[in-house]
């Protein structure tokens, strides 16, 4: 214990709330805590201590039972023995903490909480394990004020008095029968019971006797089922559609037909089915029927849904219609009511574009088939998403058997024998049936195709295993027999083969979102033409993918010849020769083409559309695709769809379409360089839009934007079509009505008691919003808040996230764990319970609401939220306005008290819908009713410790009204409030703005050159190679020649700037050039000009290299210089003096390392502590690195997040930094970079609690020095080692000199302003080539702020101050105004848009569901990404680019 290292926490402020720490004390050491004060025996700190420091304690002296003022003391001196051993001079407040004092148990367990966060290091403590399974009981504290009932107090004490309490409108706020009565204000009367209540005496006591009586209970609940049976209205709908959406979305546990109608009314909406009905009217469908839908044990439906794309949300929309009685699919259900229900509601059959249909069979066609009666072009989609699946069992059967009766019998033997084999485990893992029989291994070609693929690959280790295989003999020969046969190997080799295009169809079909359809029907497309090609002569091939005849697939003439066969390359061929079984190959050959034939006949059968028609539709759904097309192929297309009945309606698509066309050929070229192979659906909204409703056009691409497009399994489908907002708004009355008939269902259950009654309320429907998906809340403000549900985009895949417009009410932020955090750009742990604290004199405008009242708050697009009251941040508030802080995600709102509700209303305000879909609510309702059973002095220890069971108890004690206390029970005797400090936060300042330098064109100065250098004298140092100027001012680093002042600025701008394909954006000499030659070598990113090669190498070089491919450039091959053109023979060394950082004399410069030959470099290692998103990886894949290995140090669970989202785990994250050891380094190693920007809170000058280097998070600087130190290589080691320190620009003079003291240089500025349109200056230190040469912004970047902005918004500023984690940061000025204009308001900016200030790509932050305000925090933390490409850029000449 000697040499352990203590650290002891600092004096920081710690705003951890009293629930976190009774939170944290239960799971650590799994104990079941309700508040601060029972802890006092010193029982869990004892083992906290022999947590943090094993064996510091002797477990077996502690008394986990102390019941006693003694115990409690014996406990303490264990505590203070193990202080004292490990060198901890914390005073311990015994006689404070042992009586139950609630502010000295509170603040020691806080201090308890740092020092453990401090030191921990071991995270597999078993504490029940630790403590022999022992209990750790709570000490005995006597009840305070907080659990007494203040209105029942101040009866009371009433009752001593005057012993009168007249009837008040106050008791309705609490109970909603408690009406005045007509014999006047000595009774009450009782709307339930329709009883006067004498309260005169007794008052709140009296009704709350009431209240609970079985008399009351029966009669409201026979009340409420009165009402309810007038309030539910009849449905369109059948009692089948009723009973599966009951079934499918209802949690709860209220019984009966009429509940369950109620409910469906209240889910489908208000306006349910007129707005299906209206969207069907005017806007093209598709029909999802969808077959053996389970609604009970014995009963299944048929599903009807309807899918269309919404314009206004540029999102594929799908509703709910209706439900039918079906024995087990479609095809039991009869085509004639699928007709019915259609006419049923209504709906025209006119704009019926597609159906999709699950299920097979007769009655499958029969459906389409009546369909097709109404409207005759109608596409069936159905077998477009099964096609894979269909062909792969049609192929099978014309292969031998033995390949599936290997697999069957493995299967089997995997599923009988006792001991498993390691190689049948990776088979089937835990797949395992006792009925062989059950298992067929072709019923899914994915599952097949896997299935052969491993077997293949375990052949070996297989045909092993049952060789020596001992027990059942017979089956263990009969499986070897089989793998020792050549021929079935050779069947395995080739379907391993042959099923490939097959998987590959159906992985991307699985992976597949709603932006990625045209990729479907390219590859579904494809499909016909790779399997045509394996077994016909191209020109059968060509016929058949026309005309589609079977009869071309069964010709023999056709078929290539036995040896031209695809039977997967010559592996097969050349293993049966080898394998002495060369006499199979003919009944092989036989077998495969009888395999083609099968699999290209069933995909022709179940694809729904010709080879001609798919190439169409995906063109047409590509917008770049989409100008290559000509007129011709477009009228085609509407004409095979029936869009175009005649030919006046062919020549309007077509004129239409070219009109099109024409209007984009401007747009073309700038937009091909954003065209991928994922197209976002609203790159398809401008364009409807602009066009007229009546278009031609307009109508076909609705209609292929409203085809069916994965994902489209039965619960995501269900869930998106049934929690659509477009149904409507309920009404105020509807959701109360819904609200009370649950609770009626609930009061008529079997038992009437209250301890066992669970009461259910389903609160009030979510309200519309601008889109027509789920929302989830976070962010700030009141529609700034709001977060829709993702759609698909085109990179990226996490959805699009469109933000309602912002209204100024929410100027605030959270704090974190302090106002420091708020100049802070370093990740801090998200406080989410809202603390109690000092009561400030706010709130006197005699309106309610005071600070620390649990409320309900209405937020536009939401259900009422939950929140507590908080004072105002300055000393008078507005009248009639609160801030209140939000439970769940912890942001602040400014609200008025009309939007407020006491959390009295429970019933009235809980809402069901989202308690089950949104994570963050469930979350609030948990923590808001935490605090108000703490306040209540409410138990909830029959949950054991289960977070489920007792969020469930919970919500009973609620519903059943907040008993023993009653509502007033949780209302503050002294009204809490935060603490918080201001969210103001000062920008960094700015440096002004670099002049930029515009190169002018060179002209023919180079030939002037190539003249010159023939007079006497004259050599071509004395010439600037790039103008021809001869005022050198330096010489060229990589060639012979000079470079004159301007040149020079200009070189060392461009040199190290990049396109998208990883090669030079300018000409390797001159930094110039508008035509260049590319350089063959992989590794090598270099190009040369046309100008440059033809006069200083020779004339019509450029022409000549044109034809050498691959041509490897002069510095690859430094022996191809001729003419004037001469590298110099140590140009990699004095390329790096060019770039050399000389910012400062006092320090020896940097090691310069040689640049590596193209084909000695090697993939890059980076070490990157303080990673925050993985800016750093971003840019190195953006420059085309190879990189080995990223190993990244973070603390922040939001930005590793990001991190392993979107860089697809290849991230390895370790812990804090500062258990990086030494050992560690060594086997993680070695590094080729060392990345890092450590806090800066506790450095900048912003910060006025600021510390210093040498304090706090300061002090992490100096981990990133001792893993320099650790990595940096001997001096005999010319391994090239790289690193980066970043920090603030605004810290203090002596904070600067140390850091530059400590890492022997000095920092560069680089402000991101230059190439971002918002100020971000920032200094770094380190060692990579060409550090201090200018920042020069290249054609990828965004540098004003208008164009990183969505359409339809305007910017006011071109350029924005540092974006911090803070949200007031985004105004420009302290109390200035917001820098977008949208609809003629101001409004925040988005989070796409921030992003796109950063320079990251759309949606990077976008993972987890996130909340606006924690993606502002991961971005404000973060590098400016073109600044960091800027630094990394110069290190392409060392490591492998891909």
């Amino acid at each position: 214990m000697a040499g352990t290292v203590v650290r002891t926490p600092g004096s920081s402020p710690d705003k951890s709330s009293c629930f976190y720490l009774v939170t944290w004390i239960n799971s650590l050491l799994k104990t079941n805590f309700k508040n601060v004060q029972e802890m006092g025996s010193g029982a869990c700190h004892c083992q906290v201590m022999d947590c943090i420091f094993p064996g510091s304690v002797d477990m077996t002296k502690v008394k986990f039972d102390a019941q006693s003022e003694d115990d409690y003391k014996h406990n303490f001196r264990l505590l203070h023995e193990a202080f004292t051993t490990n060198g901890v001079t914390r005073i311990i407040p015994v006689e404070k903490l042992i009586t139950g004092d609630f502010k000295s148990n509170f603040e020691f367990l806080k201090w308890f909480n740092r020092f453990y966060e401090e030191n921990v290091k071991n995270n597999e403590y078993d504490p029940v394990k630790a403590r022999g399974s022992c209990d750790i009981s709570p000490i005995l504290v006597k009840s305070g004020k907080c659990n007494t009932s203040k209105l029942e107090s101040d009866m009371e004490e009433k009752c001593k008095t005057t012993k009168r309490f007249p009837y008040t409108e106050k008791w309705k706020d609490i109970f909603a029968w408690a009406d005045r009565s007509a014999r006047g204000d000595h009774y009450t009367y009782c709307s339930s019971c329709d009883t006067d209540l004498s309260t005169i005496f007794k008052g709140v006591i009296e009704l709350k006797r009431h209240v609970e009586t079985a008399k009351h209970k029966k009669r409201t609940a026979k009340k409420r089922v009165s009402q309810s049976m007038q309030v539910t209205k009849s449905l369109p709908c059948s009692d089948a559609a009723v009973r599966f959406i009951y079934n499918h979305c209802y949690t709860g546990s209220a019984k009966g037909q009429q509940g369950s109608r109620h409910f469906a009314h209240c889910k489908l909406g208000s306006q349910y089915p007129k707005d299906i009905i209206s969207v069907c009217e005017n806007t093209p469908y598709c029909l999802y029927i969808y077959g053996g839908v389970p609604v009970g044990k014995d009963e299944a439906v048929s599903v009807l849904l309807v899918g269309f794309f919404d314009v206004k949300t540029s999102s594929h929309c799908i509703r709910f219609l209706d439900a039918l009685q079906s024995g087990g699919g479609p095809g039991d259900q009869s085509a004639a009511a699928v007709v019915d229900s259609l006419k049923k509601f209504g709906l025209s059959t006119d704009n019926l574009a597609a159906v999709y249909l699950t299920g097979n069979g007769a009655a499958t066609e029969q459906i389409c088939s009546q369909l097709r009666e109404l409207n005759a072009n109608i596409v069936a989609l159905g077998g477009l998403y099964t096609v894979a699946d269909a062909a792969c069992r049609a192929a099978i059967k014309e292969l031998s058997s033995q390949a599936q009766e290997l697999i069957v019998d493995l299967h089997a033997h995997y599923s009988s024998c006792s001991s498993k084999n390691d190689c049948l485990k990776a088979l089937f893992g835990s797949d395992v049936s006792n009925n062989s029989m059950s298992f067929h291994p072709n019923a899914s070609s994915f599952r097949f195709f896997l299935l052969v693929t491993k077997i293949l690959e375990k052949w070996t280790d297989l045909t092993l295993f049952f060789s020596s295989y001992n027990e059942d003999i017979e089956k263990a020969k009969s499986i070897c027999s089989q793998l020792k046969d050549p021929k079935v190997k050779a069947t395995f080799m080739f379907l391993e083969q042959a099923l490939e295009p097959l998987h590959s169809f159906q992985r991307k079909t699985q992976e597949a979102s709603g932006a990625d359809r045209q990729l479907i029907l390219d590859e579904a497309n494809s499909l016909l033409s790779i399997y045509t090609s394996y077994f016909l002569s191209p020109e059968a091939a060509a016929r058949f993918l026309k005309e589609r005849d079977v009869q071309i697939l069964k010709n023999k003439s056709f078929h290539l010849p036995s040896s031209e066969l695809s039977l997967g390359e010559k592996t097969v061929e050349d293993f049966l020769k080898t394998s002495e079984a060369a006499e199979a190959l003919p009944l092989l050959q036989e077998q495969v083409l009888s395999f083609y034939i099968a699999l290209t006949d069933c995909i022709a059968e179940e694809l729904p559309l010709n080879d001609s028609v798919l190439k169409s539709i995906a063109q047409l759904l590509n917008p770049q695709s989409r100008l290559k097309m000509t007129g011709e192929m477009v009228g085609e297309l509407g004409t095979k769809l029936g869009i175009c009945n005649s030919p006046e309606e062919v020549k309007q698509l077509t004129t239409e379409f070219l009109e099109y066309q024409h209007a984009r050929e401007r747009e073309s070229e700038v937009e091909a360089k954003d065209s991928a192979a994922v197209v976002s659906l609203e790159k398809h909204t401008s364009l409807l839009t602009q066009t007229k409703p009546a278009s031609i056009f307009r109508k076909l691409l609705l209609i292929l934007l409203s085809l069916p497009c994965p994902p489209l399994e039965t619960q995501q489908i269900f869930t998106q079509a049934l929690e659509n907002d477009n149904g409507g708004v309920l009404s105020e009355s509807d959701a109360l009505t819904e609200s009370e008939l649950d609770v009626t269902f609930e009061a008529l259950s079997d038992s009437i008691n209250s301890k066992d009654r669970q009461i259910r309320t389903r609160g009030k429907k979510k309200e519309s919003c601008a889109v027509s998906q789920g929302t989830i809340r976070g962010g700030f403000g009141w529609e700034s808040s709001l977060r829709q549900k993702p759609k698909a985009r085109s990179l990226y895949q996490a959805g699009t996230n469109i933000w309602a417009k912002s209204i100024d009410l929410d100027k605030d932020s959270k704090n974190g764990l302090g106002s420091q955090d708020d100049v802070s750009e370093e990740a801090t742990p998200n406080k989410q319970t809202p603390t109690r604290a000092r009561r400030r004199p706010a709130y006197q405008d005699g309106k309610g609401f005071l600070a620390g009242e649990l409320v309900w708050g209405k937020i536009k697009g939401f259900s009422w939220w939950p929140g507590m009251v908080v004072p105002w941040k300055t000393k008078c508030a507005p009248v009639g306005m609160r801030r209140v802080e939000w439970f769940g995600d912890g942001m602040f709102s400014e609200v008025h008290t009309e939007g407020l509700m006491s959390f009295t209303a429970f019933t009235k305000c809980f809402c069901k819908n989202s308690f089950a879909s949104l994570p963050v609510y469930k979350k609030a309702i948990y923590q808001i009713l935490e605090l108000a059973g703490e306040r209540c002095g409410k138990s909830f220890a029959e949950a054991e410790g289960n977070e489920e069971k007792e969020l469930k108890l919970m919500l009973d004690w609620a519903f059943e009204g907040f008993l023993p206390t009653g509502p007033d029970g949780f209302i503050p005797a002294d009204s809490s409030a935060h603490g918080h400090s201001s969210d103001s936060t000062l920008s960094d300042i700015p440096p002004p703005a670099k002049r930029k330098y515009v190169f002018k064109n060179k002209a023919n100065a180079p030939t002037i050159v190539y003249n010159k250098v023939k007079e006497k004298g004259k050599t071509i140092e004395d010439f600037c190679l790039s103008c021809g100027s001869s005022e050198i001012d330096v010489q060229h680093p990589l060639f012979e020649g000079g470079l004159c002042l301007k040149c020079k600025e200009n070189f060392t701008e461009t040199l190290y700037r990049y396109d998208d394909d990883g090669y030079q954006s300018y000409c390797t000499i001159c930094c110039a050039g508008l035509e260049v030659i590319l350089c063959g070598n992989p590794s090598c990113c270099r190009c040369y000009c046309k100008d440059c090669l033809n006069i200083l190498v020779g004339p019509d070089t450029f022409d000549k290299l044109k034809d050498i491919d691959p041509w490897s450039c002069f510095i690859c091959q430094p022996s191809a210089c001729k003419g004037n053109l001469k590298l110099r023979p140590d140009w990699s060394v004095k390329v790096q003096d060019f770039f050399a950082n000389n910012s400062a004399m006092e320090f020896e410069p940097h090691r310069v390392y040689p640049s590596i030959p193209a084909d000695q470099r090697r993939p890059i290692k980076v070490l990157s502590l303080f990673d925050g998103i993985a800016t750093g990886y971003l840019v190195l894949k953006d420059l085309g690195f190879k990189i080995e290995r990223y190993i990244a140090s973070e603390i922040c669970d939001d930005s590793i997040a990001v991190g392993m989202v979107k860089h697809e785990g290849k991230i390895e994250y370790v812990s804090d930094v500062r258990t990086i050891t030494r050992k560690h380094l060594a086997e993680w190693g070695p590094f080729d970079l060392l990345i890092g920007g450590s806090p800066c809170n506790d450095l900048s000058m912003v910060n006025p609690l600021r510390k210093g280097l040498f304090e706090g998070t300061g002090r992490l600087f100096f981990e990133f020095y001792r893993i320099l130190t650790l990595l940096r290589p001997r001096e005999d080691d010319n391994r090239p080692f790289f690193w980066l320190f970043e920090n603030v620009v605004f810290m203090s003079a002596n904070d600067k000199s140390d850091i530059c003291r400590f890492l022997e240089c000095n920092p560069i500025l680089i402000d991101a302003v230059k190439v971002s349109p918002a100020h971000r200056a920032r200094y770094f230190w380190g060692n990579l080539p060409g550090m201090n040469r200018p920042l020069a912004t290249s054609l990828d970047d965004k540098v004003t702020l208008q164009g990183c902005l969505e359409a339809g918004r305007e910017a006011k500023f071109d350029k924005v101050r540092t974006i911090t984690t803070k949200s007031n940061s985004i105004r420009q000025g302290k109390m200035g105004p917001l820098p977008v204009s949208m609809n003629g308001k101001e409004d925040y900016l988005w989070c796409t848009e921030m992003e796109q200030i950063f320079g990251f790509p759309k949606h990077y932050t976008d993972v987890n569901n996130m909340g606006r305000m924690q993606r502002q925090k991961v971005l404000g933390r973060s590098w400016s990404v073109p600044v960091i490409r800027h630094l990394f850029a110069p290190l392409k000449d060392y490591f492998e680019c891909e």
